[in-house]
């Protein structure tokens, strides 16, 4: 389906913006989800699970592991408000989560933050897989190589920390592609200076130009696939504000964060949200 009237009615995107405030950037979600047809919305919504996720797992770690949650990530397509009551609001969560709930709810307490994180990816993975959908697959697939990446050069610079288990399959089936990282070797050179130096916002930038360029590469006009790359936009700019809003706090907190690990020498099985 073409999407001729929403796509020219929606404002147009800068990266590392911050002139739109966040109830601006809602109101351009909730416009975009009252023209897309149900199937559509149900891939749009995929985008916004990766924040639902963290926040859930926010959720069940302050539960079950004195997790201090500091923030919960936005946009999302689950109210936080359901989140946290998660047991009484149980009909109201997407499928996978109330059957990763059902399924491994009494075992939460034995389990590693790290193992309870591994396990919801499992859930959301295999649910995305069924949506059928190659923008969905490509994103997500491009997303966990990304991660990867960036893991491998924070091992250089720090080294005490976790990665995600690069000896597991792909999620996702291998997408030859314009989106395949075969640039790994640059964004190393890109990224590794700024890890080393501790160039939190560096290194935000440079990952937002890495999604606008992600975004920008699905050229197809008006089609449903613009709307999702729109959205994408959307998801960084909201990251962006949180993190520019803090400024030299956000810097700070970096830095005390790496002085409690270096201290601790955190347990592998940390999670690697």
């Amino acid at each position: 389906m073409k999407y001729y009237y929403l796509i020219s009615s929606l404002p147009k995107l800068a990266i590392d913006d911050g002139s739109l405030s966040c109830d601006q950037l809602d109101d351009i979600i909730e416009l975009i989800t009252q023209n897309l047809t149900d199937d559509d919305l149900d891939v749009m919504k995929c985008l916004l699970h990766k924040n639902d996720n963290q926040n859930l797992l926010f959720v069940l770690f302050h539960e079950y592991h004195d997790f201090e949650i500091r923030f919960f990530n936005q946009p999302s397509s689950v109210p936080v408000e359901i989140l946290e009551n998660y047991r009484r609001e149980f009909s109201s969560l997407p499928d996978y989560m109330m059957n990763y709930l059902n399924d491994l709810s009494s075992s939460f307490s034995a389990m590693t933050m790290r193992e309870m994180e591994q396990n919801l990816n499992q859930y959301f993975y295999d649910h995305l897989l069924n949506k059928n959908s190659l923008f969905l697959n490509t994103y997500f697939s491009w997303i966990f190589q990304l991660e990867q990446t960036i893991s491998r050069l924070n091992l250089k610079s720090f080294p005490f920390l976790v990665t995600k288990d690069e000896s597991k399959e792909l999620f996702f089936p291998k997408i030859q592609t314009l989106h395949d990282l075969t640039e790994q070797k640059e964004i190393a050179n890109q990224i590794q200076p700024l890890i080393a130096s501790k160039d939190v916002e560096g290194i935000e930038r440079k990952i937002n130009q890495y999604h606008w360029q992600f975004a920008a590469s699905w050229q197809d006009a008006f089609s449903a696939d613009q709307v999702f790359a729109y959205m994408v936009k959307l998801i960084r700019l909201y990251r962006w504000r949180r993190f520019s809003s803090k400024g030299e706090t956000a810097r700070t907190d970096f830095e005390k964060l790496i002085a409690e690990i270096l201290e601790k020498r955190s347990s592998p099985k940390m999670p690697v949200i």
